[in-house]
């Protein structure tokens, strides 16, 4: 899933932008939880990105919804995409499509 190396630094600057909504104290959380829990390093997530999709439903639950439509945002502006919110997407559905628009 990770893509072109050109792709993959805009989802991860992505990943880091929406998870630093809540806070720079809850996004090192989050990055420690998921690097112990899941043995994802940041800089695998664009790789491992349906086991960070996991991950964040396993920690956020239904809060992970809103942290997932805010990367999704923050990739989509970053590829100066328009961002149309769907119902019952997840990460994987909105970097999917953006791959697709990308190309």
């Amino acid at each position: 899933m990770g893509g072109s190396a050109a792709f993959r630094e805009v989802l991860l600057q992505s990943i880091d932008d929406g998870l630093l909504v809540p806070g720079e104290i809850v996004r090192a959380a989050i990055y420690d939880r998921v690097e112990r829990s899941y043995q994802i390093r940041r800089e695998d997530m664009p790789e491992k990105l349906e086991l960070f999709h996991k991950a964040l439903q396993d920690l956020l639950a239904a809060s992970s919804e809103v942290l997932e439509r805010l990367i999704a945002k923050n990739l989509y502006r970053r590829l100066d995409l328009n961002f149309n919110q769907h119902e019952n997407w997840t990460l994987l559905d909105y970097v999917d499509e953006a791959k697709k628009a990308h190309k």
